[in-house]
C-alpha cells in the first residue's frame, strides 16, 4: 500500500498506526508523514465543500493543527483519517457558517480532460457555463447533502465511511447523498 493509499473499510495500516503512536510521543517527523497521507484528500474535500482555494488551504492547516494539538484525544476507535476527515469536515462547517455567502468554485476544478485539440470558443462557453452551473448548484445544496455528496463522490468514501466521518448512520450517509444528487440534477435540468 502507497503512503496516499486509503486502508480498507475497517482495516488500519500499521505504518499509520506507528506514526500516530510516534506523533503522540511528540515526533515531529511521524506526524509529518500522516500529514503527507492525507493532506492532498483532505484538500480536495475541503475545496469541494467551501468553494474557494485560500479557504480550502486554511481549513486543511487549521484542521492538522487541531490534530496536531489534540493528538492526545486519539482513542483509535475509528481510522485516523476518518478521525482528521471529520475535524475538516467539521472546520468547513465553520469557514461556511461564518461566511454565509455561496462563492463558485474555481475554474481550474474538475476541468474536462480529453477535450478536441481545437474547441471552438461556442463550445468553450457552453462548458464552461455548464460547469458554473454544477458548481453553483453543488455549492447551493444544504450542508447535510453537500458533506455526504462530496465525500463519497470526490472523496471516495464509502457510504459507511462517510457515516463514521459525519457522526451519523450509513443508511443517513447514503439518504443524503442521494437527496444532494436529486436536487442537483434537478437544479441542472436545463443543462440536461
Amino acid at each position: 500500500m502507497t503512503q496516499d493509499a486509503e486502508p480498507i473499510a475497517g482495516r488500519t495500516d500499521p505504518m499509520e498506526e506507528r506514526w500516530v503512536s510516534l506523533a503522540r510521543e511528540g515526533n515531529e517527523d511521524a506526524f509529518a508523514s500522516l500529514v503527507r497521507a492525507h493532506q492532498d484528500r483532505l484538500y480536495h474535500v475541503a475545496l469541494r465543500l467551501v468553494g474557494h482555494p485560500a479557504d480550502a488551504q486554511d481549513a486543511v492547516q487549521e484542521s492538522l493543527l487541531q490534530v496536531w494539538q489534540h493528538l492526545d484525544g486519539f482513542r483509535g476507535e475509528a481510522q485516523f483519517s476518518t478521525w482528521v476527515m471529520r475535524i475538516l469536515i467539521n472546520r468547513c462547517h465553520n469557514v461556511l457558517r461564518a461566511r454565509k455567502l455561496t462563492v463558485p468554485l474555481p475554474d481550474d476544478i474538475g476541468s474536462a480532460e480529453g477535450l478536441p485539440q481545437a474547441p471552438s470558443a461556442e463550445d468553450l462557453a457552453v462548458r464552461a457555463q455548464r460547469r458554473d452551473a454544477v458548481r453553483a448548484a453543488v455549492l447551493s445544496l444544504p450542508f447535510d447533502q453537500r458533506a455526504p455528496l462530496v465525500l463519497t463522490v470526490f472523496g471516495g468514501y464509502t457510504h459507511a465511511e462517510t457515516g463514521r466521518i459525519l457522526g451519523i448512520s450509513e443508511t443517513a450517509a447514503k439518504v443524503r447523498a442521494h437527496r444532494g444528487r436529486k436536487t442537483l440534477l434537478a437544479r441542472l435540468q436545463e443543462w440536461r
